[in-house]
């Protein structure tokens, strides 16, 4: 994928509030992106919220910083967040320029699922002589993410100094 291909992606991820995953570091992310652009260094960065279950050494999650470089096989997902998680600043300074950030004023989303839209049948509709049991089958439960099972992931060592 093209890097103007990924900021494309990555944009309208932000706009449209939805989680990321990617590889990173040949290691699985999940990510909340919250702002992009380019950092004091020169380079375009990824500034987001890693997904609980995503990582050994944090297993909570938390904000992390994604150089773009290293970013491979990104796909934007089609599940929600909710908005800005705590500790977000609008106009971090670590950021010399911003391609698209989050408004940390925007209303919130849902992020409950599943997310599945079915439209109600009208009274005396053909097929909407669908049995009871059918129509009130329970909702299907998906496990919280902290009860996700992990595949292995090992995070990488620090980088000698």
């Amino acid at each position: 994928m093209e890097t103007s291909e990924l900021r494309e992606q990555l944009c309208a991820a932000i706009r449209r509030r939805s989680l990321v995953m990617f590889e990173y570091g040949d290691l699985i992310r999940v990510v909340e992106p919250h702002r992009f652009g380019i950092n004091s260094a020169g380079h375009e960065m990824l500034s987001g919220w890693l997904r609980a279950g995503y990582s050994r050494s944090n297993p909570a999650g938390g904000w992390r910083n994604y150089l773009l470089s290293d970013v491979t096989a990104l796909q934007v997902l089609d599940a929600p967040f909710a908005g800005t998680r705590p500790g977000y600043v609008a106009h971090d300074p670590r950021m010399r320029e911003v391609h698209c950030e989050l408004d940390p004023t925007e209303a919130a989303t849902s992020t409950e699922g599943p997310f599945i839209v079915r439209e109600p049948a009208a009274p005396g509709a053909v097929g909407s002589s669908v049995t009871e049991s059918v129509d009130t089958a329970p909702p299907v439960r998906h496990p919280a993410e902290s009860a996700r099972t992990r595949d292995g992931e090992v995070d990488p060592p620090a980088a000698a100094s």
